[in-house]
């Protein structure tokens, strides 16, 4: 599970990740790749890989010769920074067969952003599909292949440790254990719904709606906070 943010700048998002969190760069892709508009960093701790995303350019700016697929994705950054600031946009999860899966989830309701699509380069083989969730959100499935690069096709990998990191204290990610969803009112058990029939996911832990109201209602005021259904 891997997630992935649309940030207002990459580079200090990045570096904050390193010198907080104990995260290292391992990848990267922008003006040097051959990416004139949006600039990527993927970092990594132990268990947990985050790519970061941010617009280099402005909208009115880009690049005659850019492709399609770039100005999309400028756009789409744009538009998620406007309403939601830095913000995830997407879950990845890493399957056995990424075709297999985005057909069930789109025969049980999910949205198709992306078919099935290989990337291929010297170093990996991927496999990637691309469903809508809740909100604004996207999940991306991943199929590795042939995979011995530190990320997806045309990254640059970053070997080279930070020189802030010799002076901070080793700090591990064993892994992320869960994402969390916000829903609206009522809407909980509809997004519970759609990632065990499109996903084959399993309910393992629920807290009952009614011990929230019960929480909220009971005598010398207390009151539940967050995840209302």
């Amino acid at each position: 599970m891997a997630p992935s943010a649309y940030v207002g700048n990459a580079k200090q998002a990045a570096s904050c990740y390193v010198t907080r969190y104990g995260f290292r760069h391992i990848a990267y892709a922008g003006l040097e790749t051959g990416i004139r508009d949006v600039v990527t960093c993927v970092i990594s701790n132990g268990g947990a890989t985050f790519l970061l995303q941010a617009p280099f350019r402005g909208l009115d700016a880009a690049e005659k010769g850019t492709p399609k697929s770039e100005k999309r994705t400028l756009a789409e950054i744009h538009d998620h920074l406007s309403r939601h600031g830095d913000a995830v946009k997407d879950v990845a999860f890493e399957v056995d067969n990424a075709r297999a899966l985005y057909r069930r989830a789109v025969d049980k309701g999910a949205v198709s952003v992306q078919e099935p699509t290989i990337h291929k380069d010297h170093f990996s083989d991927l496999t990637t599909a691309i469903i809508t969730t809740y909100g604004d959100a996207t999940h991306t499935l991943v199929e590795k292949t042939i995979y011995q690069g530190a990320s997806q096709p045309s990254y640059r990998i970053i070997a080279a440790e930070d020189p802030v990191q010799k002076y901070l204290p080793p700090t591990t990610f064993e892994a992320i254990d869960n994402c969390v969803g916000n829903q609206h009112w009522g809407e909980m058990r509809e997004a519970c719904d759609f990632y065990e029939n499109a996903l084959a996911f399993h309910r393992f832990w629920t807290v009952d709606n009614t011990l929230l109201l019960a929480a909220q209602r009971r005598p010398g005021g207390g009151r539940a906070i967050e995840d209302p259904d």
